[in-house]
């Protein structure tokens, strides 16, 4: 999506237009982008992302990123640390920019999240 000429932007959580998330070439599930850029050219991007199961993806957090799991479920290992975050369908995290972590999917995932610099 695109604010263009309004100072909002609107979807909704159930769309189905999504498109291939890559990093660094590989393909690491959906995304719906609601922002990919702030109102003035800052670092904020918000968007919904899905993934397929069972799946594995080791993820950099570029940046501050919070989210909400809107469906399923994941476990996130911390890779400098060891600790294992389980989180659901409902639950709110936020991980800090910079944090390596590796993610494993056992059933399909789907969550809102805004990402900043």
């Amino acid at each position: 999506m695109d604010a263009g000429e309004h100072p909002y932007v609107t979807d909704r959580a159930d769309s189905t237009e999504y498109e291939p998330m890559l990093i660094d070439g590989v393909q690491v599930g959906e995304a719906r982008w609601l922002r990919a850029e702030g109102s003035h050219g800052n670092a904020h991007e918000a968007c919904l992302w899905r993934t397929d199961a069972p799946a594995s993806y080791e993820y950099l957090f570029t940046g501050d990123e919070s989210f909400h799991v809107l469906e399923g479920s994941v476990s996130i290992e911390l890779m400098d640390t060891g600790e294992r975050v389980l989180l659901r369908a409902g639950d709110v995290a936020s991980f800090n920019g910079g944090t390596r972590s590796v993610w494993t999917f056992t059933e399909p995932f789907k969550k809102f999240t805004v990402i900043s610099a």
